[in-house]
């Protein structure tokens, strides 16, 4: 979401995420992500590593992003702060022509297994840039983010490998609805948002979560149209997850 996290613990932090989209429908998705991130207090910066991998269509299409993140922390006041951030990464794309199939290869019903198609063995490989900065106290958030920043060279803004420059706005609140003076586990609601623009598409996210420690419930709606062409909505996002001082697992379904 943005290299401005990087260090927001203010600890050591490991994440490590698994998705099945679609897992129903031939040809779904598959995508890992594993990150790695500490906070500096010297030097009050956060840095942190990222991996990523995405399968998709059956395996057909296979992407892979690693790169570094790094954040600064500027205390405007003793409550409001600002923590500018980027990232660099590599970026790797690339199609498994031998997973599919080519109408030409078929006689009638019959495979044949041959295909007059020019079928260019190309990879996608380079590297790009983003930029972030956000705002925070201790009960409300907002951000901006930059990605794909190669696309502002007028060289690469017309080469195809290179993806459409991405603007996220996010944000969000937290409200305390039971205080337990004993602990400092209180029992929270957050509200948050996540608009992002990449070329013509827009699209709103809502949601929020609630937090009874250690059980925590989450409901989001993705994909609210926000000015597009055609409107369409995509899911509703349900969370349930456990959390303490140390750890947090969670589960989401998106229907």
């Amino acid at each position: 979401l943005s290299p401005s996290f990087a260090g927001s613990g203010e600890n050591t932090r490991f994440v490590l995420n698994y998705r099945d989209q679609w897992p129903s429908v031939p040809g779904n998705f598959i995508t890992y992500s594993l990150s790695a991130d500490h906070y500096f207090r010297k030097l009050k910066s956060g840095m942190g590593l990222i991996f990523f991998s995405d399968k998709a269509g059956g395996g057909k299409l296979s992407t892979l992003n690693i790169g570094y993140l790094y954040s600064y922390k500027i205390a405007v006041t003793n409550k409001f702060y600002l923590q500018p951030g980027l990232s660099a990464y590599y970026y790797s794309s690339n199609i498994d022509y031998s997973m599919l199939n080519f109408s030409d290869q078929f006689f009638g019903s019959q495979f044949v297994g041959s295909t007059s198609e020019l079928l260019i063995k190309q990879t996608v490989k380079h590297a790009d840039f983003a930029v972030s900065c956000l705002g925070y106290t201790a009960k409300h958030w907002f951000g901006l983010t930059v990605d794909h920043l190669m696309k502002v060279s007028p060289v690469l803004n017309a080469d195809s490998k290179y993806s459409s420059m991405r603007i996220s706005l996010y944000g969000g609140t937290k409200y305390v609805i039971k205080k337990r003076y004993r602990s400092q586990n209180n029992d929270a609601i957050f509200a948050a948002f996540n608009f992002r623009q990449q070329a013509n598409i827009r699209q709103l996210d809502l949601g929020f979560y609630y937090l009874r420690n250690p059980i925590m419930f989450g409901l989001w709606y993705r994909g609210i149209p926000a000015g597009n062409q055609y409107s369409s909505t995509d899911a509703l996002i349900y969370l349930i997850g456990f959390k303490n001082k140390n750890m947090t697992i969670s589960y989401s379904y998106d229907m």
